[in-house]
């Protein structure tokens, strides 16, 4: 697996697989070099005074090798995804004060899977440090883990202790493993040619001619790119599941049905959940935790502190989900909108719920949750017109725009009949299956219990349906994978 995920990293990158390696290496070498800090100060018969000190000091060392880590690691990650972009924000402040300067453009290709990789290999040195589990002197196994290809396109995130048991395991592949994956594969592959790539056709007509429509158009366009960009995700996850699967590695979930959320904070525990349990385990709690915001919540009232140490804490998780989606403006804007909402969220909540026991109003009554999902949904419908527009002036423009109206939109003069028709049943065919995973009904597990010709018969009918229904062609040009940009 090593050695295929090697020759998909070089094909990928080309030089940019050196940056790569150097994270690898510094991985490794970060795990081992804070084993041996550890192993150095046994603290075998001393007292306790002593052994306080030597703990002290211990902390203090592997502290200085996580963040020389941090410093050459992230630094790579900052000055490859997010130079280009402090360098013109930077010139544009300077350009304000009357001095004319153009900023410096860098031209570096950056590697497959930079964001993703980065942030895996990240969490596998924090937890090292923290004491999770020894650091792995195997460096093939560091690497492995760090470059295993399904994952570095889109995700999901991956733990170092869930992922390298499976890795070392030598489970052979077998028939079962193979049809497993294949349909795996398949399915996402239906998600993405049959769902996501339609409706990119929708998305991209109005988001092209944004400043022209206006109203029910402009919510159409947003619902259109909503499901291509869940489509796409989720299939691509599920390709990169499914080869896994081949393999006998289980990855993680990366979705739970989030359209049924029903408040904003609910929606993103739902979407992307292994990005969320990043930022989670390895921003909101150390931020929460720190000795700084200790000291400054310190003379505060306990409410007040929560409430303080709270804000803080989401506004660097949110801040910096935004920012690793991209380097502008926009994506910023994107992840402080969700931290907004939550925070708003946090504050009404409780209110509410009072409100809704003094009217004596059942809290899981139907028409209460719908409406929930309801407001979720438009909610989230925003913040996708944003994630798409072209920058914030484009998305003012299109929110303007939603309470007015514009020329006409003529949805089959961008997409034929039958393939809006085709798009329309396969997200019939999606939500059907939600809807018997929410009765219970496992389609994956009654697959497995299939013999293996019936296996086959199944991932052959698949395969006629994406060849024969797909989106694709000699005059259709593919979009290019949302996610994978990130």
């Amino acid at each position: 697996m090593l050695g295929i995920s090697a020759l998909c990293i070089v094909w990928m990158s080309g030089y940019g697989a050196v940056f790569m390696v150097i994270t690898i290496l510094t991985t490794y070498l970060s795990g081992m070099i804070m084993d041996g800090i550890v192993k150095k100060n046994d603290l075998t018969g001393l007292e306790k005074s002593v052994k306080k000190q030597i703990r002290a000091k211990v902390k203090r060392q592997k502290k200085a090798v996580v963040w020389l880590y941090v410093l050459i690691n992230l630094g790579i990650l900052l000055v490859l995804k997010y130079f280009n972009f402090f360098s013109t924000t930077a010139f544009r402040f300077v350009n304000l004060l009357g001095i004319e300067r153009t900023p410096f453009i860098l031209k570096v290709a950056v590697p497959f899977g930079l964001s993703y990789y980065t942030l895996q290999a990240l969490s596998y040195v924090i937890d090292v440090f923290r004491g999770k589990y020894q650091a792995e002197r195997n460096v093939l196994k560091v690497a492995l883990f760090i470059a295993f290809f399904p994952q570095l396109h889109e995700g999901p995130f991956g733990r170092y202790d869930q992922l390298e048991p499976q890795m070392s395991a030598g489970k052979r592949i077998s028939i079962d493993s193979v049809y497993d994956g294949a349909a795996r594969i398949l399915w996402g592959l239906f998600e993405i040619f049959m769902v996501a790539n339609r409706a990119a056709i929708i998305s991209d007509a109005v988001f092209a001619g944004s400043g022209q429509y206006g109203g029910m158009t402009i919510a159409l366009g947003g619902i259109a790119f909503t499901l291509q960009l869940y489509a796409e995700f989720i299939g691509y996850i599920d390709v990169a599941r499914g080869i896994s699967k081949i393999f006998g590695i289980e990855l993680a979930e990366n979705f739970n049905m989030p359209f049924l959320a029903e408040n904003v904070a609910d929606f993103w525990r739902r979407w992307h959940i292994s990005l969320g349990a990043f930022f989670r385990d390895y921003v909101f709690y150390p931020v929460s935790t720190s000795q700084w915001l200790r000291k400054l919540t310190k003379k505060m009232s306990f409410d007040l502190g929560n409430a303080v140490s709270l804000t803080l804490s989401l506004l660097a998780v949110w801040f910096l989900t935004g920012l690793w989606h991209g380097a502008s403006v926009k994506y910023i804007c994107y992840g402080l909108y969700y931290f907004v909402l939550i925070m708003a969220f946090n504050m009404l909540s409780p209110r509410a719920e009072k409100l809704l026991q003094k009217a004596k109003i059942d809290q899981q009554n139907r028409v209460l949750r719908g409406l929930r999902i309801l407001k979720t949904w438009i909610f989230v419908l925003i913040g996708m017109i944003m994630f798409r527009a072209e920058n914030m002036s484009v998305f003012a423009q299109m929110m303007g725009s939603l309470f007015h109206t514009g020329e006409h939109f003529a949805l089959f003069s961008v997409i034929e009949f039958p393939d809006f028709a085709v798009l329309i049943l396969s997200v019939l065919t999606m939500v059907t299956c939600a809807a018997l995973r929410l009765r219970q009904i496992d389609l994956v597990e009654k697959y497995r219990e299939l013999a293996p010709y019936q296996k086959y018969l199944v991932c052959f009918f698949l395969f006629c349906v994406i060849m024969i229904f797909g989106a694709y062609g000699l005059d259709y040009i593919a979009p290019d994978p949302i996610y994978g940009g990130f």
